[in-house]
């Protein structure tokens, strides 16, 4: 190489360095030019997590990379900050969409995202034709109300069936409740619009008639409730002249002991202690689970409390006290304040979620979401935030929170739907099964559900 060529090529590299070494330093320092713009701006990050794993993730169209197996995450940096179309996909799967914002020196975080398959498998778990399914505690069995009226057990893990009651018996089931150790069923019936009451024992397969028992001491069963924590023991309202009593039953001995708690509007099991609104004062209470030693729970009675008011449903979770008046409008306590906040108008049910951070609530055709805490991660959220997570023109029969507290499953129209709570841009909404009465099993991570009045299970 000659002295003239060898200068060019060394001023050539000096320009190269010169041109080149800038924008890499601005690069490492999280700087980009954007072109559109012509200025040099900070960039952004993006994180992604996915069930499951080996999601691509794309970003107004461009393949930006693919979750991890094993650990299921994604984070890319030096974006330029704008609004872009992120799209997550994966080959047999529904896709997730939204358009959101990169901002200079942030991460957006894209949390939690669970792909539900195009074509669940689903199974029939029972051939007969039934009208309704009451899933045990611990889920190994499951009573059923088939369309003739009858009610039975089914076995899941053997497949095998007992009978519990007749249609002899019956000409409507009214409540179907399970004890704690999932070895006995209460049921409260009508035929010819007389009630009666029931205990099915799994080990003997007998049937204890309760109201004969009771009767025999002049009490008046309205309802029965099992004890939490001991399956032989039943408590039931007994319904005086004077007032309402909460007394309980001991099924090995036939023993009553009564007015555990006298003068009452309802009651609510939560951990070792019952706790009552009481009827004159419209206060709640806690006791123990013999009525003993009573203390206030609220300082001021529930919101527009008059006694001779309708029925009062009342909810205690680990952050907040919930109330749905005779109006069915929907109150938390504010644990602070010791006030009654009006959170809803309308309401059918509250759930609380498995992480006890959020509830929730829906009534006829509105689903909404209350945060019991604050949230510091994307989208951030603060304690008594609410969210509308979606408005239908049909009734909802059933909602429910799936097993990682972001996602909610839906019973509308014959339809099974799971929705996301994030609700930045469009909230992706999959109809994910077509049938009823959905209930989910978390021990093997099954939904199951009635189409056609057959009972299937599907792996979500």
């Amino acid at each position: 190489m000659t002295k003239r060529n060898r200068t060019l090529l060394f001023l050539t590299l000096c320009l190269l360095f010169f041109l080149l070494t800038p924008p890499l330093i601005l690069y490492s320092l999280g700087y980009a030019i954007d072109f559109e713009k012509k200025k040099i701006v900070q960039t952004g990050a993006i994180f992604v997590s996915t069930e499951p794993g080996e999601v691509s993730v794309f970003m107004s169209g461009k393949q930006k990379g693919k979750t991890g197996i094993i650990f299921k995450k994604l984070f890319k940096k030096n974006i330029l900050p704008k609004t872009y179309s992120i799209e997550l996909k994966k080959d047999g799967y529904y896709s997730w969409q939204k358009n959101l914002e990169i901002k200079e020196k942030l991460t957006t975080e894209i949390r939690d995202v669970f792909l539900l398959q195009e074509n669940p498998q689903k199974q029939i778990v029972f051939e007969k034709s039934i009208k309704g399914f009451y899933p045990s505690p611990d889920n190994k069995k499951i009573a059923y109300l088939t369309a003739e009226n009858q009610i039975g057990v089914l076995n899941l893990e053997n497949k095998s069936e007992k009978s519990v009651l007749g249609a002899e018996k019956m000409d409507e089931l009214v409540k179907l409740a399970w004890s704690e150790n999932s070895k006995k069923i209460y049921l409260k019936t009508s035929l010819k619009k007389v009630f009666s009451n029931y205990v099915w024992q799994e080990e003997t397969e007998n049937i204890i008639e309760l109201d004969k028992i009771v009767s025999k001491k002049t009490y008046n069963p309205v309802e029965f409730s099992w004890h939490p924590k001991d399956s032989n023991q039943i408590y039931f309202i007994d319904a005086q002249k004077d007032d309402d009593y909460l007394n309980k039953l001991n099924l090995a001995d036939g023993i009553i002991i009564p007015k555990i708690i006298r003068s009452f509007k309802n009651y609510y099991f939560f951990g070792d202690s019952i706790y009552f609104l009481e009827k004159t004062s419209g206060i709640i209470f806690q006791t123990d689970f013999e009525g003993k030693s009573p203390k206030k729970i609220t300082v001021q009675a529930v919101p527009d409390y008059n006694v001779k008011n309708g029925e009062y449903q009342f909810f205690i979770f680990p952050q907040t006290i919930g109330v749905i008046d005779e109006k069915r409008d929907f109150y938390v306590l504010d644990s602070q304040t010791q006030l009654f906040k009006k959170t809803g108008e309308n309401i059918s049910d509250i759930k609380i979620s498995d992480d006890s951070k959020k509830l929730l609530f829906f009534g006829p055709n509105e689903i909404w979401v209350l945060y019991l805490e604050d949230f510091f991660i994307q989208p951030l959220k603060y304690k008594w935030d609410k969210d509308l997570i979606g408005r239908f023109s049909s009734p909802i029969e059933n909602s429910f929170w799936c097993p990682d507290s972001e996602h909610i499953l839906i019973a509308n129209q014959n339809n099974i739907k799971i929705t996301e709570t994030d609700g930045r841009d469009v909230r992706n909404t999959v109809n994910f099964l077509t049938g009823i009465s959905p209930y989910f099993s978390k021990p093997d991570k099954q939904i199951y559900f009635i189409d056609q009045g057959k009972l299937y299970s599907a792996k979500l």
